[in-house]
């Protein structure tokens, strides 16, 4: 840029004389009764080309500005209902608001915050809820660019928002500042307890729960009970090591009762704990009797038959009763599913009581099964037999969801053999095997799984699995996996209550944000928990009308999310399994009461932690003075001097051109006048 208005000003520089060399030219043979006459002519025509000169050209020059810039002194003061000692606050605030040589060197501005953050005009500490990392997070963008310290006066109590004791700004120094007892009385609760949702009568299931602790460092020695309708049915020891805050729990429960059983975990209060509210949480779960008992029916011996019951009832849960299609009639009852092996024409009256029946079917076809007497029980499920039997070798579905199966190694298992016509399923099923005939796709089912009108069918198309037994116990040298296979199948075809595929876990009112957690457990058919799902919550703010989308997270055992930075009210919600139509609705409520539960103390662990993590001493309200001179003895906060260089227009174009207008004009006057025009 500064090579070009030099350049403007050379070529004005001659171009300025150049005019006056041509309006001299111009008037040199011009006769006039006065020579100064002549002489204002050829100024007028000089200075009207230096006009038209300045016009083309725009000739700039430079102006330098020098102006005193003071860093900004940022400072955030907590007005949540916690500080119990607001005279020491208010005391601070006023002797360094007044402070004027402070003033004089800083640009100070306050802030307040709560669960948001605002300009401080007046000290109220009246807020329910305190936000840090938010109030911080939200500063910090606010300032922008802008350089100079902030100053965070807090107790560290957080009730909602995300985290503080790792947050650093990128443009200026945070200063945390702690203020309250630091010395917290003994607080003792649990923190979450998770367990399955199903569970089995009379068998002792895992529970698992995460018991925190604030307050000193010593060794604590507890005991967390649990109760079931007031009556303690298990009690467990709980040791805190020296410098130990949370303990993980494991434990076992068990019930005789099915149906919806609801347990009570007390953690046993210590002598003067002054916070005990949090010292109890529920765990639900269901019972069920999965007792299966499963009707073996085939009219011919085979190494299956043998493989298949030694299969089933690697599972104590499980009952195999082998027979024949003429002794299964008078066995129907009390049956959970029946296995037809290869059926023939022999199954035809038994077929038709179980379709009566409505029992769930397991069918194993091979070369010797007769189709049309399955289809004539279940017109959907058809196969076009052509009479030629061929090895099948399996083909695992990526995109089966059902459940997650036990065997992997499909592709490593012998072949099975069937006769190689297509089977087909008019209505919604799920496969989890095909068959490949010579490296060939075959456009038919291995394994498939359907449901019709809640009677569930498992539809296995190929003989000689014991095979796959034998070969399972090869690649791994136990029998596990296969049986375990046989076992999920068993388990899915078993008729059973219908269970809740969606399990939510939450509290109608929330009444502290920081610990309000909302969790999902989502069973596949088998009653096994799938953590491979989508799972979103929808809720909608009922005075507001707001309506908030949110994913929740898989867990080890289930999904979470949290709810700490919703705004009070009641919230209506559903749950969805995103690709399904699984949903469940309900209702929760944030309360809008105090939750700062440790009034005049302060979290001093997560406040020294963020002073270290932006490489700062952790300050003390009562030490304000000294970090006051601090502060002014800094060079990185003292006053810098600003240069501003414009570049500014030698003359304004509209005043150059209202000039050369005059100019101009005065000379055709005068020409005229004297006779020139």
């Amino acid at each position: 840029m500064e090579p070009f208005i030099q350049n403007q000003w050379l070529w004005l520089i001659i171009l300025v004389p150049l005019s006056l060399v041509l309006s001299f030219l111009i008037y040199a043979k011009a006769n006039f009764p006065k020579r100064w006459i002549k002489v204002l002519l050829i100024a007028l025509r000089t200075a009207s080309l230096a006009l038209i000169c300045i016009l083309l050209l725009n000739p700039q020059i430079k102006q330098k500005s020098v102006t005193l810039e003071f860093p900004e002194l940022s400072i955030l003061l907590d007005q949540s209902r916690s500080i119990k000692d607001s005279s020491a606050v208010v005391s601070f605030y006023n002797q360094w608001k007044n402070d004027q040589d402070l003033n004089s060197k800083f640009k100070v501005n306050w802030y307040g915050f709560g669960p948001d953050t605002r300009p401080l005009y007046k000290l109220g500490f009246d807020e329910s809820e305190s936000n840090i990392g938010g109030a911080i997070k939200n500063l910090d963008r606010i300032l922008g660019q802008s350089q100079g310290p902030i100053i965070v006066v807090t107790d560290g109590q957080q009730t909602i928002g995300p985290a503080y004791n790792y947050y650093k700004s990128d443009n200026r120094t945070i200063y945390p500042v702690i203020l309250g007892d630091t010395i917290w009385p003994e607080d003792l609760y649990i923190q979450r307890v998770t367990a399955n949702p199903i569970v089995r009568k009379g068998q002792a299931f895992e529970v698992e729960l995460l018991v925190n602790r604030s307050g000193s460092s010593e060794m604590i020695k507890t005991q967390l009970e649990a109760y079931q309708k007031g009556v303690k049915v298990k009690s467990v020891d709980v040791n805190f090591p020296f410098g130990t805050s949370s303990q993980l729990i494991q434990s076992q429960l068990i019930t005789d009762v099915v149906g919806s059983q609801t347990f009570t975990w007390v953690l046993k209060s210590l002598p003067g704990e002054q916070i005990v509210n949090n010292n109890a949480v529920s765990l639900n779960v269901e019972a069920v009797d999965e007792q299966r008992r499963i009707l073996l029916v085939s009219d011919h011996s085979h190494p299956d038959i043998g493989a298949l019951t030694r299969g089933l009832l690697a599972d104590d849960r499980t009952e195999v009763i082998q027979t024949s299609p003429e002794g299964a009639m008078e066995l129907l009852e009390d049956i959970d599913a029946v296995i037809v092996y290869q059926p023939s024409n022999n199954f035809s009256e038994l077929l038709a009581k179980i379709a009566q029946e409505r029992i769930n079917v397991w069918v194993i076809s091979g070369p010797q099964t007769q189709w049309s007497e399955i289809t004539k029980i279940q017109p959907a499920i058809k196969k076009d037999q052509i009479g030629v039997s061929d090895a099948l070798f399996a083909q695992v579905n990526k995109n089966f969801s059902l459940f997650k199966s036990p065997l992997s190694q499909w592709s490593e298992m012998p072949p099975l053999v069937s006769d190689i016509g297509q089977i087909s399923i008019e209505i919604p099923h799920e496969v989890l095997l095909t068959p490949t005939i010579q490296n060939q796709p075959h456009n038919s089912l291995m394994l498939g799984f359907l449901e019709v009108n809640d009677v569930r069918w498992v539809v296995w198309d190929g003989i000689n699995f014991w095979r796959w037994r034998m070969e399972a116990f090869r690649l791994s040298k136990s029998h596990e996996s296969f049986d375990a296979f046989l076992g999920i199948l068993a388990k899915y075809v078993s008729k059973r209550q219908e269970k809740s595929v969606l399990r939510l876990d939450y509290k109608n009112i929330y009444s502290q944000r920081a610990q309000a957690e909302f969790y999902v457990q989502y069973l596949d058919k088998t009653d096994a928990v799938d953590l491979t799902a989508n799972i979103e919550l929808r809720m909608t703010h009922q005075q507001s009308k707001k309506v908030i989308i949110r994913p929740l997270m898989a867990d080890t055992k289930q999904y979470k999310l949290s709810l700490s930075d919703l705004a009070p009210g009641v919230y209506d919600f559903t749950v969805s399994v995103l690709g399904t139509d699984y949903q469940k609705s309900g209702q929760f409520e944030i309360a809008p009461i105090d939750s700062e539960i440790g009034q005049g103390y302060a979290k001093i662990q997560p406040m020294k932690a963020w002073a270290a993590y932006n490489h700062v001493d952790l300050q003390d309200l009562s030490q304000m003075g000294e970090f006051k001179e601090f502060l002014k003895s800094q060079k990185e906060f003292l006053p810098r001097e600003r240069v501003e260089i414009k570049n500014l227009d030698f003359i304004r174009w509209y005043y150059a051109l209202a000039l050369l207008i005059l100019t101009s004009a005065l000379e055709w006057f005068i020409r005229k006048y004297n006779g020139l025009i």
